[in-house]
């Protein structure tokens, strides 16, 4: 056999190899999470960087991502953009998160919307400043029986993350309602140049970097495949997904489950691209 013929079958052998231990990867990266028979809560906060006194919510908000079970509490920053005329644009801030926290405030028949918000459900101001109050409000919604179940499936390709979602309802009964899916991302930190809160940094957890939705639910098993991509400027960052069934009259959450990307993101470790290298 030639040098040429043996050095073409080494490279071929070689290609087969990466490709079947990649394939391995990528079964084994595929991630799961499924509610359980009680509803999740969804907490929500409405907060801009240009906002002086959202930075004591935004700790607050952060130190309850560090210990939720993400079965039971699901956690969701919505930063708005009405703050970015007076200094500091907030560069996760959107017309879209204003205009679902307008929505938000309208389904409990307020107007008042704010920052630092934080929304649970029907509770359109919940009183973060006293944390046991909050955390009561979250353990009622625990407590209740939900009407449908979500499960969560993500697997790793190249560029984006494969989300199977799925919806099934427990009773038949089910009010009109929206299923949502939101990516989050954890450990973002800004030094602030200007604004209120010029000179300090600020650091945030549970950022939506995109919201997916809404999708109409009825009483009857849905599920959708959905191709999300990470942010360009999630370098290193950590993230995550949520899914939401909110009620379209009044706002309730019926139920809410997240799952954490790190475990899949720590499987991805070998390249996803082959190329047939010759050797010397």
């Amino acid at each position: 056999m030639s040098r040429l013929m043996q050095a073409a079958l080494s490279g071929i052998a070689a290609m087969v190899l990466s490709m079947t231990a990649n394939a391995g990867v990528a079964a084994g990266a595929v991630c799961h999470a499924a509610s359980g028979p009680q509803r999740g809560a969804l907490l929500e906060l409405y907060t801009s960087e240009g906002c002086s006194s959202c930075p004591p919510a935004d700790r607050w908000f952060a130190a309850q991502a560090t210990v939720a079970d993400p079965v039971k509490l699901s956690l969701l920053a919505f930063h708005v953009d009405y703050w970015d005329s007076i200094g500091w644009p907030d560069r996760f801030g959107s017309a879209a998160n204003s205009a679902r926290q307008e929505m938000r405030a309208g389904q409990a028949g307020s107007d008042s919307v704010y920052t630092p918000q934080v929304m649970l459900g029907t509770h359109t101001g919940l009183p973060w400043q006293s944390p046991g109050r909050a955390m009561a409000v979250v353990k009622a919604v625990n407590a209740q029986a939900s009407p449908l179940a979500l499960t969560l499936t993500a697997t790793p390709t190249a560029q984006h993350w494969r989300i199977n979602l799925q919806a099934n309802p427990v009773v038949h009964a089910t009010a009109p309602a929206s299923i949502y899916l939101a990516l989050y991302q954890d450990g973002l930190s800004t030094q602030v140049r200007a604004g209120e809160n010029n000179g300090a940094t600020l650091h945030h957890e549970r950022v939506v970097r995109a919201l997916y939705g809404p999708w109409p639910f009825a009483a009857m098993r849905w599920m959708r495949d959905i191709e999300v991509a990470p942010p360009r400027d999630a370098q290193g960052g950590r993230l995550g997904l949520t899914a939401f069934v909110q009620a379209n009259s009044t706002g309730e959450i019926l139920q809410a489950l997240s799952l954490p990307l790190a475990t899949c993101t720590k499987k991805m470790a070998l390249p996803t691209r082959f190329e047939l290298v010759f050797p010397p």
